[in-house]
């Protein structure tokens, strides 16, 4: 089965010829693929304004940074079932909320580009 006709909204049928040394053109081709993007859409997202997904090296920080942000929520939820159990919350409490803070700003500010 093939792909789904697009609708006439939504069909790419206007061309535009723009011309680049062939540096500039190696450039943008290395800018595209560390991207995982087609030269086309590269270009299209950057002169339209579209947001660019991550480098590969953003990811595995992002990647990373998730890791650590599951890791401190395990922790919260161990001392959250000790302050239920009737325990008094450990003394590192608002420090790790406001780690766990941190990292939440620092992963929706990259989300929201």
């Amino acid at each position: 089965m093939g792909r789904p006709k697009l609708s006439p909204d939504e069909r790419r049928d206007c061309q535009t010829t723009v011309l680049y040394t062939m540096r500039e053109r190696a450039e943008l081709e290395r800018r595209s693929h560390a991207l995982g993007l087609t030269l086309s859409e590269y270009i299209r997202r950057r002169t339209l304004g579209v947001p660019l997904p991550p480098q590969s090296a953003d990811r595995e920080t992002r990647d990373k940074l998730a890791t650590s942000l599951l890791r401190i929520g395990v922790n919260l939820n161990q001392i959250t079932k000790h302050m239920n159990a009737g325990r008094h919350a450990p003394p590192e409490l608002p420090a790790l909320v406001a780690t766990i803070n941190t990292h939440l700003k620092i992963l929706t500010r990259h989300e929201s580009r």
